[in-house]
């Protein structure tokens, strides 16, 4: 992952608070990330390696379209 991109509060979780965090659904090494003014879903899927629908799903988002600068999601590590 690359350090150039602001991550405003990081903090990665065990596999057992992952399983938690995602239902069961995903495990492996994630952070939590502070969404930044101007940051939609697309742009921090293309920048972290992953989809929308992973960021999704981890963050029982239902409208990516809603998602505002402040809010602190899970992201998967590559």
């Amino acid at each position: 992952m690359s350090e150039k991109y602001p991550i405003a509060q990081r903090e990665t979780l065990m596999d057992e608070e992952m399983e938690q965090v995602s239902g069961g659904k995903y495990r492996g090494a994630v952070f939590m990330y502070t969404i930044q003014p101007g940051e939609s879903l697309s742009m921090l899927a293309h920048r972290f390696g992953t989809t929308v629908r992973v960021l999704r799903e981890l963050n029982k988002i239902t409208d990516a379209e809603q998602v505002k600068s402040g809010t602190t999601i899970v992201i998967p590590q590559r």
